[in-house]
């Protein structure tokens, strides 16, 4: 055969193998399309609808911590406001977003390990996260910080290893911007900046191919594009006056915050958050803590960079769910793709590196039945959640009795008999309320946890927020009195619970809506129906009462 046969035919090859890697990949993403389509309308849980409330408000030209208080820094604020301006101010509008966020990202992580390690390792991750991402396990049915955080951590990334094989200092520079953006989301994305400084430095101590100059240049290039989302935060917080209760809400009552939970207490936290996660997908875990050994042995040509690359990845995505030892559920959603990463390399060592004589193929097959078995018991293990139920039935069964649906229909009632410019107070952590009814809160406490904290502030938090309350005397009182809207202790401040009748009755107020939840129902009236029910018949009940 000819030399030009021979470049034709594989020329060919790689144009098939192109073909095929992006039609997988387009599977992959309309598995994702029709599992979240199918999910748009479910309604906004706390921390959506807390985002969605402070987006709402910037839109409307208030700045976060202005009249709307909490410990989570800006960014995700200004991702919801950026969504809702194209989107629009719904659930629907917002987990579009959630969808094209995670499209996003499952492509990025395609580019990155088909960089990192193979077409196939890539293929293998994006479906592998593609799938965990939308996991009940994770909540990954709900737009939370993490996931803005994992978009800009990993477009980071990408441009780290970029910056690192070519050499050019204006990725350094793209990188650390990005990498910086992970913490402006959310505090916990700190670790990813980490990670793109700490690889630098152990990079060039093991390998030691560029002199000192040339790290510490690297080195700048990729610190300056870190602070520049920080520098950016900083002024704009300035400019609009609320950087003082920024400093205070996110650092030091979030440094607070995060040192209650003692080290007994978190592994508690650890164990109920990811032995479901574990279980639902066991053999997805299995591969991604063996890939940790195929890390350490499967380094002959390019892969000791890359392999460094990779370890080090892993261990700041896993030091990204351990901040405050709180392990909730959709924390893990950043270690996910450093987990997709591993779980990929695993079968791709299999695949190419474990061979018997005269059957090298048979290796292939177990990794490609690896590879399909995890995708296909995951698909089933969440079959019900992804095809089945409806978005309230999901959020009953996950929620219990959170009044998530509630809130979209106490919001609807407000927004129905109310202005623009009257306000609301809810008694409870219910921030969806004010974003659906697209009404200001009379307070700035749009979370009732902090208040029922052990902790020195908490009384003078309560005293601030009834103090704020009674000022605005709110159009509408909404009392939620549902113990997941409070988390209160045996021994939390009840100083707060003692104002709230004698505050109704001295103001003119009047019972127009309850949510009574007796064991088999929820009994529901309005107006007149409300104002002869006779009070509440369990300990868990939603009142609206409107001023006259």
């Amino acid at each position: 055969m000819s030399h030009n046969k021979k470049t034709t035919l594989t020329d060919e090859k790689k144009k098939i193998n192109i073909f095929s890697e992006k039609v997988v990949l387009g599977f992959i993403i309309l598995f994702v399309v029709i599992v979240r389509i199918r999910l748009l309308n479910i309604p906004l849980e706390r921390d959506e609808g807390e985002y969605g409330y402070m987006g709402q408000l910037i839109l409307q030209g208030i700045p976060p911590y202005k009249i709307a208080y909490n410990m989570k820094f800006p960014g995700t604020y200004f991702m919801y406001a950026l969504v809702m301006s194209i989107f629009g101010q719904s659930a629907i509008g917002i987990h579009i977003g959630l969808l094209l966020i995670n499209i996003t990202s499952i492509l990025i992580l395609y580019l990155l390990v088909k960089k990192l390690i193979s077409s196939y390792a890539a293929l293998a991750a994006s479906a592998s996260f593609a799938l965990l991402s939308l996991s009940t396990h994770v909540y990954g049915f709900a737009a939370h910080a993490t996931n803005f955080v994992v978009l800009a951590a990993l477009l980071g990334t990408l441009l780290l290893y970029k910056a690192v094989s070519e050499n050019k200092f204006k990725y350094y520079l793209l990188s650390g911007i990005f990498l910086g953006l992970s913490p402006v989301m959310k505090q916990q994305g700190l670790f990813f900046p980490l990670f793109g400084i700490v690889y630098l430095i152990m990079s060039y101590i093991l390998n030691a191919r560029t002199g000192i100059r040339s790290l510490f240049k690297t080195m700048s290039y990729l610190v300056l594009g870190i602070l520049i989302p920080f520098l950016i935060m900083v002024v704009v917080l300035n400019l609009y006056g609320v950087y003082g209760r920024f400093w205070y809400w996110t650092i030091e009552y979030a440094s607070a915050y995060a040192s209650q939970v003692t080290l007994a207490k978190g592994l508690t936290y650890l164990l109920s958050t990811s032995v479901p996660l574990f279980l639902g997908y066991p053999l997805f875990w299995i591969l991604s803590f063996a890939g940790i050994a195929v890390v350490r042995i499967y380094s002959k040509t390019r892969i000791n960079d890359n392999y460094l690359f990779i370890l080090l990845f892993a261990i700041f995505s896993l030091l990204s769910i351990c901040p405050g030892l709180i392990f909730r559920e959709h924390y893990y959603i950043t270690l996910l793709p450093a987990s997709a990463i591993l779980f990929s390399i695993t079968l791709e060592y299999i695949r190419n590196k474990i061979k018997i004589v005269d059957k090298p193929e048979l290796f292939r097959i177990i990794s490609y039945g690896l590879l399909i078995l995890t995708l296909l018991t995951g698909i089933y293990s969440q079959r019900e959640y992804m095809f089945q139920l409806s978005p309230d039935e999901i959020t009953s069964k996950i929620y219990r009795q959170n009044p998530f649906k509630e809130s979209v229909i106490i919001a609807d009632y407000i927004a129905s008999n109310s202005q623009f410019n009257d306000q609301i107070a809810v008694l409870g952590s219910e921030p969806e309320i004010f974003f659906y009814s697209n009404r200001h809160s009379a307070t700035g406490y749009i979370y009732t946890y902090s208040l029922m904290e052990i902790q020195r502030n908490s009384l003078a938090m309560q005293k601030e927020m009834i103090s704020e309350i009674s000022s605005s005397m709110p159009k509408y009182f909404v009392n939620v009195n549902i113990p997941l809207s409070w988390v209160r202790y045996d021994n939390s401040e009840s100083y707060i619970f003692e104002w709230i009748d004698p505050f109704v009755k001295n103001n003119n107020y009047s019972l127009v809506g309850i949510f009574d939840y007796l064991d088999d129902k929820t009994i529901v009236k309005w107006g007149t129906e409300a104002a002869n029910y006779g009070g509440p018949k369990s300990e868990n009940f939603i009142e609206v009462y409107k001023r006259n």
